[in-house]
């Protein structure tokens, strides 16, 4: 039975092994299952923020109850009546007059008239010209040979005997003296200047312009219009109105019952106080940081990052070094593409963008801040190398993670993350190798570290 177990647990743990590779954080990531590319990032966007409330107010106004008491009676009387017989008086006569017309008129006429255009262009020959000019110089020509001269003396050979005595040697006596002849030699120096003479062709061609004069008298037409037009005095009648109106009329006495009215307007009225209510408009535009999530799945392919981070502790930039400088972390990124598994023929994967951020978990709830180290394209291949100087405005949790996407030519993507949280005490100084304090007190994070995606 435990046999049995342990061959399932076996043959379980291969087919893992086959269809998965374990990703940064632990992640198996199953054949063919894709990658969740995180694009989510902050913008300024601008918003109205619309308010407002409305004010109360007290006022005073007039409010009238004035009315009228309407009296009155019959009364059996005579009384006066106005009879308007005002009339229009209709009179008139017909006059003639003299008016003006305007006559419009006329016609096209075609004249004739004479246009100088000026015009020309410039001509451009080549003109072969030159000459040739003699003269002399001077030469040096080395010469010279040599004299023989022709020395001689007489050599006395000593001998014992008879010729010691010899005064006055004999040429060919005895060879007791010999002739010896020599020479010297004397060098004749006949070197000296030979003027020579010659001649050399001066080139004086050139390229030369003449302006062609083509200006003419040219005979045109033009088309004008010839008004005619003019007035025209003519006659008609005119009515001449002399009516008038004619006011007049009388009065008629009259008797029989007539209404006299005796109503008047009674004027009364108080005072109020009534309530108003003003609208306070407090709307405002506001500009804000928002956070915008967005992604897309990928194709995943797969290799591995080698990691290189310095220092292990990282801390803001606010922070100064032994050396008085911000803060800042050194962060080297090698990768390496695995094309064992491609099919026969297919491309392979070369890495040609990469894009490096850290979403940095600020304390107190004060959301993330991303901080983008690099987002980019590079020569596209299998390996490659990245270093990178990286300063943080904030400090964060063990939360923060940062994380590596390698995008192939093909599409696919690879990506790894890992922790990395940036301390933010202000009251210390950094070391070379970290903090000059117990490194137990700050956060942590990798150095050296292999992974697969």
């Amino acid at each position: 039975m435990k046999k049995n177990k342990l061959i399932k647990f076996i043959a379980i743990a291969v087919v893992l092994l086959f269809l998965s590779y374990f990703s940064a954080d632990g992640k198996i990531f199953a054949a063919g299952e894709k990658i969740w590319i995180d694009t989510s990032h902050w913008e300024i966007q601008n918003s109205f923020i619309s308010g407002g409330y409305w004010k109360s107010g007290t006022n005073t106004r007039w409010v009238d109850t004035s009315y009228i008491a309407n009296s009155g009676y019959w009364s059996n009387n005579s009384y006066q009546v106005w009879v308007d017989t005002s009339h229009w008086q209709s009179s008139g006569y017909w006059s003639a007059e003299n008016y003006n017309v305007l006559l419009s008129s006329g016609h096209y006429a075609v004249s004739t008239y004479n246009v100088y255009v000026s015009s020309g262009y410039t001509s451009y020959t080549w003109v072969n010209s030159g000459y040739w000019n003699n003269y002399t110089y001077s030469v040096w020509i080395p010469g010279g040979y040599q004299i023989a001269i022709e020395h001689g003396y007489w050599k006395i050979v000593e001998e014992y005997g008879w010729s010691i005595n010899r005064q006055y040697p004999v040429i060919g006596s005895a060879g007791h003296a010999q002739w010896v002849t020599y020479y010297t030699y004397i060098w004749v120096d006949t070197s000296h200047y030979e003027t020579r003479y010659s001649s050399s062709w001066i080139d004086t061609s050139h390229s030369q312009s003449v302006y062609v004069n083509t200006s003419h008298w040219e005979q045109r037409q033009s088309t004008c219009w010839v008004d005619t037009s003019h007035w025209e005095t003519r006659q008609r009648s005119v009515w001449k109105d002399t009516g008038f109106y004619l006011s007049e009329g009388h009065w008629e006495t009259r008797s029989g019952s007539h209404w006299v009215d005796t109503s008047r307007t009674v004027s009364q009225g108080y005072w109020e106080n009534y309530i108003t209510y003003t609208w306070v408009d407090t709307s405002y535009s506001e500009t804000k940081k928002v956070w915008i999530s967005s992604g897309y799945f990928a194709d995943p392919m797969h290799g591995e990052i080698i990691v290189e981070k310095y220092p292990k502790y990282v801390f803001t930039k606010w922070h100064k070094d032994s050396v008085g400088q911000e803060a800042c972390m050194s962060l080297g990124i090698t990768w390496k593409v695995d094309n064992s598994l491609i099919i026969a023929g297919e491309d392979k994967r070369k890495i040609n963008r990469i894009y490096i951020y850290e979403d940095v978990i600020r304390y107190s709830d004060k959301g993330i801040d991303k901080v983008i180290i690099y987002d980019g394209s590079v020569s596209a291949s299998e390996e490659g190398t990245l270093d990178f100087e990286v300063k943080f405005d904030y400090a964060g949790s063990e939360e923060s993670m940062l994380h590596v996407y390698l995008y192939a030519e093909n599409g696919e993507v690879g990506h790894i993350s890992f922790p990395n949280p940036i301390n933010g005490f202000r009251s210390i100084n950094i070391e070379q190798g970290g903090t000059d304090t117990n490194p137990d007190l700050w956060l942590g994070g990798i150095v050296y570290e292999v992974f697969k995606f």
